[in-house]
């Protein structure tokens, strides 16, 4: 059986957005084109259905194309795929084999390609204590595995504050993974934290504070505050303001909110500023324990693979690799270098459906599934959490107790000093 003209129609004649988007892949406006997320700078032209991949050198037109070229799929496949597993109806293969023909061939070549993209290093900062308490501080990374990196000349901090993770072949830098390394919280609210007297705290989810913080925007009778994190917000208002804000929260907490699409926003506004160095292409971070590794523990991100490290200090016998996204040909490449290729993507769809397509050649390390998170990092936290808002309050406090004391301690002193000199004068 083969695939009839009209099946493979339907198949191409989808927007190759959509059926991106549909299985899982986030998409994004950018300028004139479409962004979907996780193959290296995939950009699609809505308008004409031509897409392009940068990371893989890649384009062409049309949904079939695309899922031949991004799956490395044979024709009948990745018409199934587009159709959903729908199967064949045709007899005629002459027919069939003669329109499927067309679509390999049909490819474009946008005046970009032809541009020479030369790797250029990201210039050095004078130190590398930003990338340090980030990297500890926020990501929980030991000081050992930020200093392993370091001293090996694989990672420095740049002069705009990110972490720029190096891809190094035959000792020659050849493409970058950076990470920005801005706390990932925002700010919500009509005040500053200081300016409110005998102030009351509580905690809600982010989505909530988003929430809170669309109804209170123009309210001036309210005065608050509010920091968003990843997980949590904590809401600080003196009393009287901390009575309306419960209501508020209670009355969100009890209604039907669109969870998924405040949460949207809440990542988007969370969102760290972090991607591939111009001039990478195909290259990809790596990290070895040993100058001949057999196997090969391949990661998302560096962030995850240093997590990783932390997590498994007992595994020595290898190299690490991070892809900067999910690259199908890094994996083939340290396949054809004949390694045992382990694979630690993420914990989501697009996560699950990369290991799918490398089953029989790849392991797949299922720790993060196993333990609910959604990554390595995720999970390094989870281990050695963070200290929390409040903690980090009673900190503040406990400190400025300890300053007025030594304050007091000081003025006291002070004080005695000028008793007893006064007390010598009327003696003499």
């Amino acid at each position: 059986m083969y695939y009839s003209e009209e099946q493979i129609q339907r198949a191409n004649s989808q927007s190759i957005t959509e059926y991106f988007s549909r299985n899982g892949y986030p998409c994004e406006r950018s300028g004139r084109e479409m962004h979907i997320r996780g193959f290296g700078g995939f950009m699609v032209d809505e308008s004409t259905q031509k897409y392009y991949i940068h990371s893989q050198q890649k384009g062409g037109i049309g949904l079939v194309n695309c899922l031949m070229k991004v799956f490395d799929l044979k024709f009948p496949e990745a018409v199934s795929m587009a159709l959903n597993g729908e199967q064949p109806v045709s007899h005629n293969q002459d027919k069939a084999a003669t329109f499927a023909s067309k679509f390999p061939t049909r490819e474009f070549a946008p005046a970009r390609e032809k541009e020479v993209k030369i790797f250029t290093m990201p210039q050095r900062a004078a130190d590398n204590k930003r990338i340090f308490a980030y990297l500890n501080k926020q990501r929980r990374i030991s000081p050992k595995t930020i200093n392993a990196l370091i001293s090996a000349n694989l990672l420095y901090q740049d002069v705009k504050g990110n972490a720029i993770f190096l891809d190094v072949k035959n000792n020659v830098p050849c493409g970058a993974e950076f990470h920005g390394t801005s706390a990932k919280k925002y700010t919500i609210g009509k005040a500053e934290f200081s300016e409110i007297e005998n102030r009351q705290i509580i905690q809600v989810k982010p989505y909530i504070a988003e929430q809170l913080s669309e109804i209170l925007k123009n309210n001036n009778q309210v005065n608050y505050v509010g920091f968003v994190y990843e997980k949590e917000a904590n809401i600080a208002a003196d009393p009287k303001a901390m009575e309306t804000i419960k209501e508020i929260v209670e009355a969100l907490e009890n209604s039907e909110l669109n969870v998924s699409e405040l949460n949207e926003i809440v990542n988007k506004k969370l969102k760290s500023f972090n991607g591939v160095a111009y001039g990478t292409a195909d290259n990809y971070f790596e990290y070895k324990k040993k100058e001949f590794p057999q196997k090969a523990y391949v990661f998302e991100s560096a962030i995850d693979l240093m997590s990783f490290i932390d997590l498994h200090p007992e595994i020595s016998d290898c190299e690490y690799v991070s892809m900067g996204g999910l690259k199908p040909s890094v994996v083939n490449d340290l396949l054809d270098k004949g390694l045992k290729v382990v694979l630690c993507v993420d914990n989501d769809d697009k996560g699950r459906a990369f290991c799918e397509r490398f089953a029989g050649q790849c392991t797949v390390f299922t720790e993060c599934h196993r333990k609910g998170v959604k990554d390595f990092n995720e999970l390094l936290q989870k281990v050695n959490p963070k200290e929390n808002f409040f903690g980090a309050i009673e900190k503040m406090s406990k400190w400025s107790d300890k300053v007025q004391e030594k304050a007091a301690t000081a003025r006291e002193a002070i004080a005695y000093g000028r008793n007893q000199s006064l007390q010598a004068q009327y003696v003499r």
